[in-house]
């Protein structure tokens, strides 16, 4: 069955800004979910939670039917948000000891 894509095709390549959007959107609504969980618990066991979180997977099965080139670039930025955000968390936890 074709599944049309969520994502824009420009001289056969997915737009990428379209694509980035999307993964940021997707990280940011999950850690909103998470903040709900997180915030019953301190700074360290909240970063030791989230390093745990299988984004890159998360991001896949929210991208099935999609192409490989569209998956890879939004698990790329989806891991990149999510490292950043587990270092922000981790030098926080470091600094209020």
């Amino acid at each position: 069955m074709y599944q049309p894509s969520k994502f824009e095709w420009k001289d056969g390549k997915p737009d990428q800004e379209q694509v980035e959007e999307w993964a940021e959107t997707f990280f940011y609504s999950m850690m909103n979910l998470l903040n709900a969980f997180f915030c019953h618990v301190d700074i360290k066991e909240a970063a030791d939670r989230l390093g745990s979180i299988p984004f890159d997977e998360l991001t896949v099965q929210q991208l099935e039917g999609e192409k490989q080139v569209v998956i890879d670039m939004a698990v790329a930025r989806v891991q990149e948000l999510a490292e950043a955000e587990l270092l922000y968390m981790q030098a926080y936890g470091e600094q209020n000891s």
